[in-house]
Order: structure tokens, then sequence, then C-alpha cells
């Protein structure tokens, strides 16, 4: 008890993350839900292999939060179906998938108040599509009209929304480096620093070494501006969409099965590129996801 209360007393220090003040403009959307999204506009997708026409669509501004989605939880629970609430809900013994000293997540992330606000993982991709169908419901009920349609995102659409208006952009904010030039961290990562690189003296391959694995439960501030497992879903700065933790934080969902973009808080900087995918089998404590809304 006393090692949860000091990590929840952690919580409730002051932001170590860059934060600013700019709001996504989706007009399309009926003003309740106005500020959740950003509208991307049609343009192409220019990558090494070639160069894809994209239409124009919204995009949540920030990965779906525990609070968004214990909301869409609670709606189940209140209709009384059993067998769409066993599927939607969290799984928090994936956390054990990150080792030692995870309880108090397993126990608090996805119901404590200090975790409202950060993004919810260990669903599965039918309560990721779940959702989009209740937000897309939502939506339409209050604009009186089938008229949106909620999904998740094709990696074309999600790469393309992550460049922010860049062309071959490595990160969401348009350059190839992870810190800005006062040598803050632009994202949430797994920082491998050069006392964790050695090259193997038999292949001569280079390799990287965590003899001491990351302390989960530690002191906030030493991880200076970086954070232990997710940061909240506005932390950081959006890109030129106006969209939050396109890099790291969470791997997100995309509408190929099987796939997770952007890299999670457990992916070294390589991985949380515009471009990365990585693998997605089922619920995890390093993906989440977020919504597309098209407008018919």
């Amino acid at each position: 008890m006393k090692t949860i209360t000091r990590v929840l007393a952690v919580l409730a220090v002051a932001p170590l993350f860059a934060f600013t003040g700019n709001k996504p403009d989706a007009p399309d959307l009926p003003k309740a839900f106005r500020d959740k999204f950003a509208s991307v506009p049609a343009g192409v997708l220019k990558t090494d292999a070639d160069e894809v026409q994209v239409s124009g669509f919204m995009i949540s501004g920030t990965e779906v939060s525990n609070g968004d989605y214990m909301a869409f939880v609670d709606a189940l629970r209140a209709s009384g179906d059993e067998a769409a609430l066993k599927v939607a809900m969290p799984d928090p013994k994936q956390w054990a998938l990150v080792g030692a000293g995870v309880e108090p997540y397993e126990t608090h992330y996805h119901t404590h108040p200090a975790y409202t606000n950060y993004p919810v993982v260990n669903v599965s991709r039918e309560g990721a599509l779940a959702y989009c169908q209740w937000l897309q419901n939502e939506l339409n009920k209050e604009a009186g009209a089938a008229k949106y349609e909620v999904r998740l995102p094709s990696r074309t659409e999600w790469w393309y929304a992550a460049n922010g208006g860049h062309h071959k952009a490595t990160y969401a904010w348009g350059g190839p480096a992870l810190r800005n030039v006062k040598g803050c961290t632009l994202a949430n990562y797994r920082q491998v620093g050069d006392e964790n690189v050695r090259r193997d003296p038999v292949s001569g391959n280079v390799l990287v070494v965590v003899e001491h694995p990351v302390n989960l439960m530690g002191v906030a501030g030493s991880y200076s501006d970086n954070a232990a497992i997710t940061a909240p879903v506005h932390a950081y700065s959006p890109n030129d969409f106006g969209l939050y933790n396109m890099n790291g934080n969470v791997a997100e969902m995309l509408a190929e099965p099987g796939q997770a973009a952007g890299g999670s808080w457990r992916s070294p900087g390589y991985d949380v590129r515009n471009e990365s995918l990585m693998a997605f089998n089922g619920p995890s404590p390093e993906v989440g996801f977020r919504v597309v809304v098209v407008v018919h």
C-alpha cells in the first residue's frame, strides 16, 4: 500500500512534459466533439517507395484515453450487454509482460482518476472496433443523421497524419532528432545511451545491452522530461496538424489487422518513427489507438 501511495503521489506533481494550448480544428463535427479532433487535409504521402494520394479526413488529436474508453465501457455496462462488455474490458494482467513492479498499474491504471488522461492500453482489436462503433453512434445521435463513419486509420492515413504536412518526415515534428535544441525529449520512448551499446566480438554485430531494467516505480524526477511508462495523452507538443504523441507513448492499432504504428514507451528511438510498425497480436501494455472520422 505504501508503494502505491508513493506512485500516485508522484502523478500529482507538476507535469514534466512540454504542453501547448493549441486546439485541433474539426468544424464538420458536432460542437460537443469538435475540440477532440483535427482536420487532416487531402494531399500526397511521399515515401521512399511510392507516392500515394490521400483524401481528407478527421482524426482524434490524442490517443484514446482511459477516460474516453471507460465512458464507452460504462455505457455497455448500463446496457446490460454482458457479452459486449467482456470483449471491451481492458486486460490489466497484460502489465505482467513488462516485468516486476507493475502491481500498481494492474490495480489502478484503468480505474484510478490519476490515470484518466493517460492512453488506454491492454485492449483487444475487437474492443477498439466496438469503441469505434459506439462513438459513431454517439456522433450520429448528436447530428441527428447517419452522417459520420468512425474507424481505425489505415497505415497510409496514419503515416500521412503523423508527417503533419512535412514530406518524408522522420518524426511528427518534421525533424530527424528526438530532442530539441535545448536537449529536451520530444517524445516518450525508451532511451538507450552509449553505455548500453557493445560490439559482439564473434559476429561483429552491434548489440544493445540492458543489464538493469528500468525501475518502473522510481521517482518521476529521475526520468527528466521523459516518462517511466506511458505519459498523458496531451504530453509533449503536437505536430502541425495538432496531433499529440504520434511517436512513442503507445503504438496505435491500424485498420490493417496485426499492425500498430509509431512505436511505444518501450521502443527505442528508431522504432518510434512515423513509418515504424510493430506486430499487434492481442491486448498489450504497449498498444492503444486513435480513431478516424469520415463525413458522408
